[in-house]
């Protein structure tokens, strides 16, 4: 639904911004029977130039935190029922290939020695893979000192389908997802928002899920948490069609040289060209200081020259059969210093998801249980403690 001539006045539940967050809150509430919930789009449902666009993000248990493990494992139950909701299938469950240099330092995405710690200690099944196991699997070129770790369980989210999914849920239950219709303002205490052409929503509770523009929405009210814009570089290439189900979903780990950052994934054939050409989602982990701004309109939107650079002769020299890069994306990563999310109560009527770093579409149906929850005046199922709103990180 595009921006009506008739707006409603008030809503039981206003929620600012049409991405993941956003829409699996919606759905979750409209799973409990509230419809009476107005969701505010500036642009489009999960547009190009937001966090949430694209086809396809990782889901794994593999990480160093043993907290966030504890939580990707209550995301992938929540995600069986997810897919038992929608009756098909949103997910595609064929590994997780984390390998490179071992080294105790953890990078924004954790370390292999840490992986292997916390999936020791909590029974999550995995392979230890030197470079020659790797070589031999996997068309990946890996220097004689890397090791690795194979995840079986892990794979990817079919995010394209789960913005579909969640649409459908909200819509159907009588819910108003109001597209190109821009914020300007929550009301001080919280209970209603204006919007750019100056209407007012009264709202029993508001949520803010606006990703990379929360900070201009909660600036005004002294409540905008602590964060930086990261803008993040993936893109297309086309691969030999020969080695096209030979692939994996990995993450290479690599210390940081000079203004390489040494964190690359990709992701296997999910897709194909317009023309019928198998091709791999790719991109780098990282952006170089100087991009990293505070105000999300200054975040560079057209790639960078040298990242691209970067990114392709990874590509072109560390993996086999990469024949052509066909597509490249800049996503705005919303970053914390501990690289953690915000997902809180910052008043009896304002919930907040904030900080998704790229890595929160794997935890959205937590999320989005989560912020249905507060804005039903409950707490969340599990502890969320690690993504406060009043920690040091994120405090201003």
């Amino acid at each position: 639904m595009n921006q009506a001539s008739s707006l409603p006045n008030q809503a039981a539940v206003v929620i600012v911004g049409g991405g993941m967050a956003g829409l699996s809150c919606a759905a979750s509430l409209a799973r409990r029977g509230i419809r009476d919930v107005v969701l505010l789009e500036a642009k489009t449902l999960a547009h190009a130039k937001a966090s949430s666009f694209g086809e396809t993000r990782m889901f794994r248990e593999m990480y160093s935190d043993p907290v966030l493990c504890r939580l990707a494992q209550e995301a992938n139950r929540l995600w069986r029922e997810e897919e038992t909701h929608a009756g098909e299938q949103l997910r595609e469950t064929h590994g997780l290939l984390f390998y490179g240099e071992s080294w105790d330092e953890e990078t924004i995405e954790g370390s292999i020695p840490g992986a292997r710690q916390v999936m020791d200690d909590q029974g999550i099944p995995y392979e230890a893979l030197d470079a020659d196991a790797i070589r031999a699997r996997f068309p990946l070129k890996p220097k004689p000192e890397f090791t690795g770790l194979f995840e079986p369980t892990a794979g990817a989210v079919r995010s394209d389908k789960v913005i579909a999914h969640w649409t459908r849920t909200a819509r159907q239950a009588g819910q108003q997802l109001i597209e190109h219709c821009p914020v300007a303002g929550i009301d001080a205490d919280g209970t209603g928002v204006t919007l750019d052409n100056g209407h007012h929503i009264r709202a029993g509770q508001v949520v803010v899920t606006s990703g990379i523009w929360t900070q201009l929405l909660l600036a005004p009210l002294g409540l905008a948490p602590k964060l930086e814009v990261w803008p993040m570089l993936w893109a297309h290439y086309t691969v030999d069609p020969a080695l096209a189900d030979r692939y994996p979903q990995w993450f290479c780990f690599q210390r940081e040289r000079g203004d390489d950052g040494g964190l690359y994934y990709a992701f296997p054939v999910l897709s194909h060209t317009p023309d019928g050409l198998p091709r791999i989602k790719a991109g780098i982990d990282w952006a170089p200081k100087e991009l990293r701004v505070a105000e999300p309109n200054a975040m560079a939107t057209e790639p960078p020259e040298r990242l691209v650079e970067l990114l392709d002769s990874f590509l072109f020299n560390e993996v086999a059969g990469v024949q052509e890069r066909v597509e490249t994306v800049m996503s705005p990563y919303s970053m914390a210093s501990d690289v953690n999310f915000v997902l809180d109560r910052l008043s009896p009527t304002l919930s907040l998801f904030a900080g998704g770093s790229g890595q929160a579409f794997k935890f959205a149906p937590l999320i989005g249980d989560s912020l249905a929850r507060l804005a039903c005046g409950e707490q969340p199922a599990v502890d969320l403690n690690c993504w406060s709103h009043q920690r040091d990180a994120v405090r201003a």
